[in-house]
C-alpha cells in the first residue's frame, strides 16, 4: 500500500468521518426537523450519538458537538440542540436504535460484493478506566464469586478478513459467557448481508458440530481450531468430519486459512484504541446501543480509509435539502 494514500486518509479522517456519519444517517432515516412539544428528530439524535462515540465525551460536553458539527452532519440550522437528558434517553429510543442498526447495515454496502472470508472473535469493553481484562480473567479463574458491578461488557464480533469491516456482532449476557452459542445468530447476519461467503475462521471457543454445520449451510468452510479430545465422529454434522480430515491431510493450508482469525483480534484492538473511553451507560439497553454505535463509528472510519487505500467508492446521498 502506498504510504502517501495512507497519509491522505489520516489527514482527511476527521472531516470525512463526520460527513459520512451524516450521509449514512440521512439514508437510514428521513431526518426532517419535525416533532411536537420540542421533540427532536430521531435522525439528528442518531447523528449526535455517532459523533459522541467518535469524540468520546460525556453527554453534557457532547451537546456542544451539535453547534460545531451541525453543518457537516447535515442537521438543519433551524433545529435547536437537544438537552443532555434527551441525548441520554436516545440510547434507549427504539426509533433511534433502528436508525443505528440501519447505519450498520449500510456500512457493509461498499464491500458487499468484494468480501467472502470472515473471522470471528470475542472481546470485552471496559465500563471503568480501572479495569484490565487480562487481570480480570485471572481473578475470575481464582474465585467463583462475581463483583457487584460488571466492569466489562462482552461482544462477539465478525469481520471481513480483506477489508476489516465488522459484518456481524452480538452482545453477550455476561463477560464470562461462552462464545459458542453466539456464532449462529452472527452467521445469520452475515448471510443476510453477504452473498458469497467462502470461509469462517474462529478459535476453539466456538468449536462445536452445530457451529460447523451452520457455517456449511452458508456454503462456507469452517476453520475452527480443534481441541485435543475431539473425534472424527460426525454426529450428523458432515462439515465437522470434513474440517477435521482437511486439518490432518492439508495441515499447512488449513492453518493458513485459520490464522486469518487474528484479523478479528486486530479489529477488536483497533475499535478500543480509537475510542479508549470506557462504556458510560448503565442500563442494559443503553449499553447495547453504545456498543452498536461504537461498531458503526469503527466501520465508518474504516470506510474512509478504504476510500483512499483501496479506491473503494462510497456512494451515499443526503435527504436533507
Amino acid at each position: 500500500m502506498p504510504w502517501r494514500r495512507y497519509d491522505m486518509a489520516q489527514v482527511n479522517e476527521l472531516p470525512e468521518v463526520i460527513f459520512l456519519m451524516g450521509r449514512l444517517t440521512d439514508e437510514a432515516s428521513f431526518g426532517a426537523c419535525a416533532g411536537r412539544g420540542g421533540a427532536h428528530p430521531k435522525g439528528d439524535l442518531a447523528k449526535l450519538i455517532l459523533a459522541q462515540q467518535y469524540d468520546g465525551r460525556s453527554n453534557r460536553v457532547s451537546i456542544g458537538l451539535h453547534s460545531i458539527l451541525r453543518g457537516s452532519l447535515g442537521i438543519p440550522s433551524t433545529c435547536n440542540p437537544p438537552s443532555y437528558k434527551a441525548l441520554e434517553r436516545a440510547y434507549s429510543d427504539p426509533a433511534v436504535i433502528g436508525i443505528l442498526n440501519e447505519v450498520f447495515f449500510l456500512t457493509q454496502k461498499p464491500v458487499q460484493a468484494l468480501e467472502a472470508r470472515f473471522a470471528v472473535d470475542g472481546t470485552c469493553f471496559p465500563t471503568t478506566i480501572k479495569a484490565n481484562w487480562e487481570s480480570a480473567k485471572k481473578q475470575f479463574a481464582e474465585k467463583s464469586g462475581g463483583e457487584k458491578r460488571k466492569v466489562f461488557e462482552k461482544a462477539i464480533l465478525a469481520c471481513g478478513t480483506s477489508f476489516k469491516i465488522i459484518s456481524g456482532f452480538a452482545v453477550a449476557s455476561t463477560p464470562y459467557a461462552n462464545d459458542s452459542p453466539y456464532l449462529k445468530p452472527i452467521l445469520g447476519q452475515i448471510r443476510e448481508l453477504y452473498d458469497h461467503v467462502r470461509l469462517i475462521a474462529a478459535d476453539s471457543a466456538f468449536l462445536s458440530r452445530e457451529n460447523c454445520a451452520s457455517i456449511a449451510e452458508l456454503g462456507a468452510k469452517p476453520r475452527i481450531m480443534p481441541k485435543g479430545n475431539v473425534t472424527f465422529r460426525a454426529g450428523g454434522a458432515k462439515a465437522w468430519r470434513d474440517m477435521l480430515i482437511e486439518f490432518t491431510r492439508e495441515t499447512e493450508r488449513w492453518l493458513r486459512d485459520y490464522h486469518t482469525r487474528s484479523i478479528a483480534e486486530t479489529v477488536s484492538s483497533t475499535i478500543k484504541r480509537v475510542n479508549p473511553t470506557p462504556l458510560r451507560k448503565r442500563l442494559i439497553v443503553r449499553l447495547a446501543t453504545e456498543i452498536l454505535a461504537r461498531i458503526c463509528v469503527y466501520n465508518i472510519r474504516q470506510l474512509t480509509y478504504l476510500k483512499y487505500t483501496h479506491n473503494i467508492p462510497l456512494r451515499y446521498t443526503s435527504k436533507i435539502n
